[in-house]
């Protein structure tokens, strides 16, 4: 009988690597949107580092002045939807441990993941349409369902991805000596 307490032990060190690295650019990632308005109200050289930061997250916002949270008087460095997108994928990550094993490569139902994007997409549809304009809340509500479920897909499937390159990259290697 072969004994797999090896093969699980390399698991929950690789899923613990995945997991924490996802952690901690999340962190960083939030960080940042607060970081921009506050180096802009230092001034000097910090709006320079502010405006880096502004044109980083334009590449996955449109930053609308009237859709965004405000700190010092500033824009945040996302629009509210955004934010609360980046929120609920934080709270999601943490709370992931605490639901699932972080070696687990299970997913939930995908209707999981439907519901809550369909629900933004309608909040951002209804808008356009001009059916409904959407609010602070709608556009926080809706961001802050999407991003929360996103880790029980995203930390299952890099932790399956690293995996199975690990195993094969092992595996290249064991067969060449």
């Amino acid at each position: 009988m072969q004994n797999n307490s090896g093969a699980y032990s390399d698991i929950n060190k690789l899923a613990g690597k995945v997991y924490f690295t996802i952690l901690s650019v999340n962190i960083l990632w939030f960080l940042l949107i607060f970081a921009a308005p506050y180096l802009e109200s230092l001034g000097g050289n910090y709006e320079s580092i502010s405006g880096f930061i502004y044109l980083f997250f334009s590449k996955v916002c449109h930053q609308d002045d009237l859709r965004s949270f405000h700190l010092f008087g500033l824009k945040l460095a996302v629009c509210s939807r955004c934010l609360w997108i980046y929120a609920g994928f934080f709270l999601g990550v943490v709370i992931y441990p605490l639901r699932n094993k972080i070696g687990n490569f299970d997913t939930p139902s995908v209707i999981y993941l439907f519901i809550p994007a369909i629900l933004l997409f309608l909040d951002v549809l209804l808008d356009i349409a001009g059916v409904v304009k959407n609010s602070f809340f709608s556009r926080s509500a809706t961001g802050l369902l999407t991003g929360f479920v996103l880790p029980f897909f995203i930390i299952p499937g890099f932790v399956k991805f690293f995996y199975e390159v690990n195993s094969f990259l092992r595996n290249k290697i064991s067969y060449k000596n």
